[in-house]
């Protein structure tokens, strides 16, 4: 039989907690790395390519849209169902969402209107556009059923403070492809291309008067 003296006894303890001690420590220092290295994931919208025009106002004047406050936020909205807004805790916009929106729709008539110039509101320019393009949305995100949902009031004035020439409140829909949130930006993207289309084919019709 082995007999172990008191100083044997502490000096085993003394190295159990060390060790344990050390174990905690360990585990601590990983999930404070975890949690450091955690974040959001970053999402922008894209334009889509479209049907090109030939005939079209020279200047065209993108103006930044307006959208309903609820969806004018970093994290992402992900869904809007008996009225509760659901946002997303991992995902983000990657800019100002009304700049994204405003840039896209830039980028998808300057290529559905490759004869004309189209720029964003408040971009340095020393000409007077021949039209411009203005979108009032209240609807941008994803329905109950999975949808992605997009309402805007599309409005083309030939003149800042005249009368509208064109004025139609769209509602567009699309499955997107699955279930992520990558699909859903995806789908959002598609119908602002659609929009794009409508404006395209009404900057013609204005440009033909």
């Amino acid at each position: 039989m082995k007999y172990f003296s008191k100083k044997n006894i502490l000096s085993r303890r003394h190295l159990l907690k060390t060790v344990m001690g050390g174990s905690v420590l360990a585990v601590s220092g990983s999930l404070l790395t975890a949690c450091s290295n955690s974040g959001p994931t970053y999402y922008t919208l894209s334009s889509v390519p479209g049907r090109s025009y030939s005939a079209n106002p020279s200047i065209i004047e993108v103006r930044t849209p307006s959208l309903a406050g609820f969806f004018d936020k970093d994290r992402i909205v992900s869904e809007i169902s008996n009225n509760k807004l659901t946002i997303s805790s991992s995902d983000a916009w990657a800019d100002n969402i009304t700049n994204m929106i405003g840039r896209v729709m830039m980028l998808d008539l300057a290529q559905r209107l490759p004869n004309a110039r189209v720029f964003l509101q408040n971009q340095a320019t020393q000409t007077t556009p021949q039209a411009y393009v203005e979108m009032d949305i209240s609807r941008f995100n994803q329905d109950a059923s999975g949808k992605a949902v997009v309402t805007a009031d599309l409005v083309i004035r030939s003149d800042g403070d005249k009368p509208a020439r064109f004025n139609r409140l769209l509602t567009l829909e699309k499955v997107p492809a699955d279930s992520s949130t990558q699909a859903l930006v995806v789908a959002l993207s598609q119908i602002l291309g659609e929009i794009a289309d409508t404006a395209a084919a009404n900057l013609m019709n204005i440009s033909l008067r």
